[in-house]
Parts: C-alpha cells; structure tokens; sequence
C-alpha cells in the first residue's frame, strides 16, 4: 500500500463531496491548520499539485470545502466558515462563498470569489453539498436557522432564493447528508439534532418531480411547500433506549438507484459508545444492519467516521478504535449486512486515522483520503491533522 500526505489541515463529517475523481485523478480540499482553503489534484500515479484557493476563513475543521464537477468539467468548490450563536470568530465574515475553476479538470486558473443567498436568521452558513443534476447545480446547507437549507442554480451564478427543506425542533440543528442520481432524484438523511443534545432517530425523503417522497412511496409534500416537519419524512430508525441516538454518516446509491445508508448508532447517552450500522429498504420497510462497534475515539469525537464507496455502496470505509488509536479499515457485504469481510488499511502505532472518503466518481481503483492526527488535537478549532491519501 502506498501513501502519501496532501497537506496539514482537517474535515468535517458533513461538508462533501470532500474528494472527487475523473478519470482516476483525484480533485479534493481542505482547511488548513493555519485557516486557509487549499485545493489538490493527485494524479493516479501519485503526482501532487496544490493551489491556495482562499485565505483565513477560520481555524475550524468544519470549514472545510466540498467540490463537483459542472457538465463542462469545470470544478466547483464551496466553502464557508462554520457558524452559530457563537461561530464564525470576530471579523470573519459567515458567508457561503464559491470559486469556478477556469479549465476543465484543473486547478491551476479559478475565477472570482461568488457568494449565496441564505433563509432568514443569524446562524449563518455550514456544511455545503453540492449535487449536478443535469443543467441544475443545486446547493444544501445548514442555513441561517440551523435547518437544512438549499438553493440552486442552472448558469453557475445566478441562485433561486434560498428555503429550509427540514425543521426539526427550535433551536435543534439537524445533521444530513445527501446523494443525487445526476438526473432526476436527490436523496437525503436527517438527524434531529446533534447526537450530543438529542436522542435522534434517523429520516430519509427523496425529490423527485418537483415533490417529496418516502422510500415506499408515499409522497410527503411538494418542494413548493417545504419545509417539511422532520416527523412527516420517512423514519429509517427510530430511538429507542436499547437502540440509543443515531448520526448520519453517508448515503449513495446502488447502480439501480437504490439507496443505501451508513449511520452510527450512541448507546449510553451523549458521551456513550457508538455502533456503525448499514441500512436499506427491502421494499417494505427499512432494514438496519449492525456492522461493527466503533470503539471509544479520542477526546474531540466518538466515532472516528465512516463513508460509503458511491461506486459500490456494499463497501463502507469507516475508522474505529483498535488498540490505542483509530485506524482505517474497509468492509464489505454481499448480502445486504447479513455478512461482512473486512480489512484493515491503516496500522499507524503514533497517529489515529479519521473520517475516511473514497473520490466521488472514482471506478476501478482503490485510493482513500482521510485525516491523520495525535493527541496534540483539542477539538475542531485547535486540531493539528494532515490529509493522507492511501492507494490500496
């Protein structure tokens, strides 16, 4: 296995795609240990080249950029400084801001810095996802009151005003993550709250001709109506005190366009012990699957993180805790959960491995990023990581 450092910085959970690929290069970003946005390009055969896109952001892990293509294969990267009652720090600014690469597949020219609009409120702008759609790059965010928000756009700067798609409890934040098919459906999965503050179950919803639907389905509501009261979506798990609180993690699809879900599982209460599950729906109802304990991570997470290969979803990449520190490993199921055959990837004995991602689009090769780190991390605003990437 060859690795090979991309730079020192860090990620959040929730901003993605974090790493995208065509053919089997690799376009992927971070915030800097200093509080800047870097992008990278790593060729398949190892090569690094690196751009600073955009300077003092904020000292954050949550600040981290998320990438897609555009369908002339100009590169897109959002980014915003992690906000709330407290959030961004004095003089830097919460806004969700963008650069479009110049050339197709490249980083070396980006036009100038655009911006978004946001909902009504004072909690700015976190964890942008961006999804291409046909001719409509559309944008999810957590908006200015804390709610899954989103807008779109069909000529890269003109943007639909913004609208929560999900309101959960006041003054609850939902945690989400979303996946497109490129044509016609969006996929999502929400928490209720933060895994900390909240004993979450666990929602899906798909967009779909202008309207919302559950897995069965069953249609929700109209987009003209949103937002939706997050107990009207479709529950793929509800909370109970044996099943403890659940936390997204990653959504993709199978080559039939059908869902499959990574998500985590605290028993305990909110300092408890997480649990990785696999989901799906058998076309009746949504099935769980337990794939593996998480272990006890480090001061400033839980679960170290785990994503799906959108390639093929029955692979999950996640980081639990073996021995003194949280390495990197890969599972696969051919049956759905019922079964799993795994293999560690990382074996650092000085430094924990989190919040693994294979490259979106990436088909036929085996290459993840994730964060490496010790314990001279705090927590997201003092954190001493570097992004690793890992051909296996």
């Amino acid at each position: 296995m060859a690795g090979r450092e991309l730079g020192a910085g860090a990620w959040s959970y929730f901003g993605d795609p974090r790493a995208i690929s065509h053919d089997g290069h690799t376009f992927t970003g971070w915030v800097s240990t200093t509080g800047h946005i870097w992008v990278a390009r790593l060729t398949k055969g190892g090569t690094l080249t690196k751009h600073l896109l955009f300077r003092d952001i904020g000292v954050d892990d949550h600040n981290n950029p998320s990438l897609v293509f555009r369908p002339d294969g100009r590169i897109v990267v959002f980014f915003s400084p992690h906000s709330g009652h407290d959030l961004p720090p004095p003089g830097i600014p919460s806004l969700m801001r963008y650069r479009i690469s110049q050339h197709p597949r490249s980083i070396e020219g980006w036009g100038p810095v655009h911006t978004l609009p946001n909902v009504p409120g004072e909690l700015g702008y976190t964890y942008p996802n961006p999804i291409q759609q046909r001719g409509k790059l559309w944008l999810f965010w957590r908006g200015g009151g804390w709610m899954p928000t989103f807008s779109y756009t069909e000529n890269g700067q003109d943007w639909v005003p913004a609208r929560e798609l999900v309101r959960s409890g006041t003054g609850f934040r939902p945690y989400a993550k979303y996946v497109g098919d490129g044509d016609r459906r969006i996929h999502g999965i929400f928490s209720n709250h933060h895994v900390m503050n909240h004993p979450n179950s666990l929602f899906y919803v798909r967009y779909e001709g202008d309207d919302l639907y559950a897995m069965g389905g069953r249609r929700i509501a109209s987009l003209a109506t949103v937002p939706v009261p997050i107990a009207e979506l479709d529950a793929i798990y509800r909370y109970s005190d044996a099943g403890g609180r659940a936390w997204p993690h990653d959504i993709a699809l199978t080559a039939g366009g059908r869902p499959r879900v990574v998500y985590t599982r605290r028993l305990g209460g909110p300092g408890g012990d997480d649990t990785f599950w696999y989901a799906y729906h058998n076309g009746e109802r949504w099935v769980s699957r337990k794939i593996v304990e998480a272990g006890r991570g480090r001061p400033s997470f839980t679960s170290g993180g785990a994503s799906l290969d959108h390639a093929d979803p029955r692979i999950v990449y996640l980081s639990r805790t073996i021995g003194r520190w949280n390495q990197v490993e890969v599972w696969f199921t051919p049956d759905d959960g019922r079964s799993w055959q795994s293999r560690q990837l990382t074996h650092d004995t000085t430094h924990y491995s989190i919040r693994p991602v294979k490259p979106r689009g990436l088909i036929g090769a085996s290459r993840i990023l994730f964060a490496r780190g010790d314990e001279t991390t705090i927590g997201f605003t003092d954190y001493r990581t570097r992004i690793q990437a890992l051909d296996f």
